[in-house]
């Protein structure tokens, strides 16, 4: 699963790339996922993976939350001062326990945590990895999503479904492009 402007995915089963009857197998940023306040998509539908866990998506989660939020969190200001806010400006203050920057990283966790539950429940693949420019976040990131995917799994997909931190960085696309043009 890749993190960044949208969201984007692939399955791997038995070494092969799984593409589905009309190419569209693993295409994770479109699971419904927010059934709380669903926006539009850029694919028709509403409340997509991509609207809230995207680094848009977590841009657009910040203005949501900043909206009814009424304390004094450095977010906040950040948002009410017009400011150019990223996915990295609300995580690297979450980190730092800003309110609001919390409010949103939970909303987030869980919305990608119940994702790869559902994933992990439907595929019970080995690893679910988490990559792009979103996951740069690390150890911090994966903390929340595991706890809701911890919450939201049964036994044996639990213990036998990792979630995990890509290692690829940029190269993950360009390895990708070659193993699709070896087979």
């Amino acid at each position: 699963m890749t993190l960044g402007t949208g969201v984007g995915g692939g399955i791997v089963a038995e070494g092969k790339l799984l593409h589905g009857v009309a190419g569209a197998a693993g295409e994770l940023g479109h699971i419904t996922v927010d059934f709380d306040q669903p926006v539009p998509c850029t694919c028709g539908k509403k409340g997509c993976l991509e609207t809230v866990a995207s680094a848009t998506g977590i841009v657009n989660l910040t203005r949501r939350y900043a909206d009814e939020y009424a304390g004094e969190a450095e977010l906040k200001k950040l948002i009410d001062n017009g400011e150019d806010v990223t996915a990295k400006t609300v995580f690297d203050l979450a980190k730092e326990g800003d309110e609001l920057a919390l409010i949103v990283y939970r909303n987030f966790s869980r919305y990608l945590g119940i994702a790869c539950a559902n994933i992990g429940s439907i595929l019970n693949p080995s690893t679910i990895v988490i990559g792009g420019g979103v996951s740069a976040a690390g150890p911090f990131l994966l903390e929340g999503i595991q706890k809701v995917y911890d919450e939201n799994t049964f036994p044996q997909v639990r213990t036998s479904t990792k979630l995990a931190l890509a290692t690829l960085g940029n190269d993950a696309g360009v390895i990708g492009a070659a193993s699709l043009v070896l087979q």
